[in-house]
């Protein structure tokens, strides 16, 4: 099965739809990007990519993620569109899935989108893809100590705090929290559409459904 599949998956909520991109629309998310994402003294990514943007660098990690997807080990980036324009983007990533039944997630929305709730609303429908959709029993995600909009977002989804890490995206020591959401946990605040989901189902390593 062709990871092409996964160009039929839609992730709806009130206000936004997640799916996969065209290669106009992965040009398009770069301008967003160029326009800014967080202030420049901080440093939202484990990877810094914001401090060197490069287009081809950009479009190619998101084709990458394609290529390289196996049903053991898989990284779905999802574009967050807003009256039919990208904001941003929403991962949902596991490796061997159909063991742990686990899943990790990371997103950016463009400086000029965020405070209005659309980094809830995001997030909240991936958990719906991981926790109703694919069977998932937990989900974790992090935020830096002066992330505090990333924060919010997983208090108020339910995620418990589970520890800290220092890490040094740019060099320099930072205070890194780790949050985790169990199934028995979720509720989703918002209503989620999942469509086109059942034919991709075996490249997340679950078994399709019966009947």
């Amino acid at each position: 099965m062709s990871v092409e599949t996964l160009r039929q998956l839609r992730l709806v909520t009130p206000r936004l739809v997640l799916r996969l991109p065209t290669e106009d629309e992965l040009h398009a998310l770069f301008a967003v990007a160029e326009a800014g994402i967080h202030p420049p003294e901080e440093m939202p990514f484990e990877f810094p990519w914001t401090d060197d943007l490069q287009r081809e660098r950009f479009v190619d990690f998101h084709r990458e993620a394609w290529t390289l997807w196996t049903p053991e080990k898989w990284t779905c980036n999802l574009l967050t569109f807003l009256d039919g324009k990208p904001i941003g983007t929403q991962e949902i990533s596991a490796e061997n899935f159909a063991e742990t039944r686990e899943v990790g997630t990371g997103s950016w929305i463009g400086a000029s989108f965020q405070g209005q709730g659309y980094g809830t609303e995001q997030r909240a429908a991936v958990l719906e893809l991981a926790f109703r959709g694919l069977g998932a029993l937990a989900a974790t995600s992090g935020a830096w100590e002066y992330n505090i909009a990333s924060q919010r977002i997983s208090a108020k989804l339910g995620y418990r705090q589970t520890g800290t890490r220092l890490l040094a995206p740019r060099g320099e020591p930072v205070t890194h929290y780790d949050y985790r959401l169990e199934a028995v946990e979720w509720h989703s605040p918002i209503a989620v559409e999942l469509l086109g989901l059942d034919d991709c189902l075996p490249l997340f390593g679950v078994l399709p459904r019966s009947g």
